[in-house]
């Protein structure tokens, strides 16, 4: 029997960065990593295997990572505990002092009549099921795609860059509607029609057509879409099947119940990544929010905290911070939309800017920005932000997830000391972050003349 003083179980980026920020911690420690499958993919890569990587092969996250912490990999599936020994499906068992559970989530699978036909697929993190999925969509040239979310677009953009005729099927009004406000889901939608995608929106996938292979999907308007594949991106669950194995409180919908710390219910064992339970940063309820970028963030601070809390967690809610790209335009997110923002009854104001991403504007390189803040009305912190442009909103939303974070305020933002240059930044004169706090601004204050 193996003992250890850590044991993680999950091999995504949640279990490696708790590893390396385990051993960073302490280097004294045995720690071992638990996973089902010989290799583990990259999750935000996933869509891309599809056209722009060569294989899925491509999109493995590299073992190194753990050789280079000594942290023993067990490729081997959990199937029960008694007190603190795992007990392994290949007959071995495994002791711990500390358990970190970073089993991830599984995919949804709407329950649409056919759904059991051949050339239907669930996008899923195993390699063997997606490089069928690549296999198929090269052999494929009506492939159906149902769901608008993140995942859905990028599939759907990928697949129009290898020629396919593509149409996409999204329940709500718009696309990215989870994520992103009305107006950002037209330009995504604007971007793939014209693209040639055929976008099919505020309808129900209804039934699939065909015997034993997928010949079309029926929309519940009656609409046919003919399809030689289909991919379904219906969202995630957490996975809390170990959770209730080992009689640890978790939520059906939210995942397993964590501390601030993300501690469980049983104090030695913790949960990190997309199985655990998240709260909402500005309300405190739970969120259905699952983002690599998060489940680093919680691998790293349990990985220093397991055996004493060593890192004091600054902020127990999620965000939501996003970025794509769709076509050659990025897409990025970070906080509360208008929408959320209407649905929870807030006092809040706006502020816009449009601009071009270099200066002069006719430089090589540059794109149109448009950028859009929500600040509370009393309070003036910002509270969400949400762009489109050039390759720059990937770190811009960075920066506004900082903003957020520390609640700057509109006037803390308009006096910011920047950065710019011509080749790289919008015009100090016509910067979008702070364009776009003045806008605001000026929303809500009016000039007043002095009395005579």
């Amino acid at each position: 029997m193996g003992n250890y003083d850590v044991v993680i179980i999950g091999g995504g980026p949640a279990g490696v960065t708790c590893a390396i920020s385990a051993r960073n911690t302490y280097p004294d420690k045995s720690i071992a990593l638990i996973r089902n499958q010989s290799v583990t993919l990259i999750p935000c890569g996933i869509p891309y295997v599809i056209n722009t990587l060569n294989s899925v092969a491509d999109d493995v996250l590299p073992d190194k990572l753990l050789e280079v912490t000594k942290t023993d990999l067990i490729v081997d599936e959990v199937i029960g505990r008694e007190n603190k020994t795992l007990h392994l499906k290949s007959g071995k068992k495994i002791s711990y002092t500390k358990l970190v559970l970073a089993v991830g989530s599984t995919p949804i699978k709407p329950p649409i009549e056919g759904a059991d036909k051949d050339g239907i697929f669930l996008v899923t993190k195993d390699r063997e099921t997606l490089s069928m999925v690549r296999e198929k969509s090269r052999e494929s040239e009506r492939i159906v795609i149902v769901g608008g979310g993140y995942i859905g677009v990028e599939l759907a953009d990928e697949l129009l860059k290898a020629g396919k005729q593509v149409s996409l099927v999204e329940l709500k009004p718009h696309l990215l509607p989870v994520s992103m406000d009305p107006e950002f889901g037209e330009k995504a939608k604007e971007i793939l029609e014209d693209a040639g995608g055929r976008i099919f929106l505020n309808n129900k996938a209804k039934r699939f057509l065909g015997k034993e292979k997928v010949a079309a999907l029926q929309l519940e308007d009656n609409t046919k879409i003919d399809a030689d594949m289909v991919i379904i991106s219906a969202g995630c669950r957490p996975n809390t099947k170990l959770a209730q194995l080992m009689d640890i409180d978790y939520y059906p919908e939210f995942g397993i119940k964590v501390d601030e710390y993300l501690r469980t219910s049983d104090r030695d064992v913790f949960a990190i990544g997309d199985c655990a339970a998240k709260h909402d940063f500005f309300t405190g309820e739970y969120s259905p929010v699952m983002l690599a970028s998060t489940a680093m963030a919680e691998g790293r601070l349990v990985g220093s905290n397991l055996f004493q809390v060593k890192v004091m967690r600054k902020y127990t809610g999620v965000l939501g911070s996003f970025s794509t790209k769709i076509g050659n335009t990025a897409f990025g997110v970070s906080g509360i939309t208008e929408n959320k923002a209407k649905a929870m009854n807030l006092d809040y104001v706006t502020g816009e800017s449009n601009t071009v991403d270099r200066h002069p504007g006719k430089l090589p390189g540059a794109s149109q920005m448009h950028l859009k803040l929500i600040f509370a009305r009393y309070s003036h912190t910002l509270l969400g932000a949400q762009m489109y442009g050039g390759d720059s909103i990937g770190e811009m939303v960075n920066m506004f997830a900082v903003m957020i974070l520390n609640k700057m305020t509109d006037m803390e933002i308009d006096n910011l000391q920047i950065g710019t240059h011509p080749l790289l930044t919008a015009s100090p004169i016509a910067y979008p972050v702070i364009n776009a706090t003045v806008d605001a601004i000026n929303k809500w204050y009016r000039y007043q003349p002095t009395a005579t």
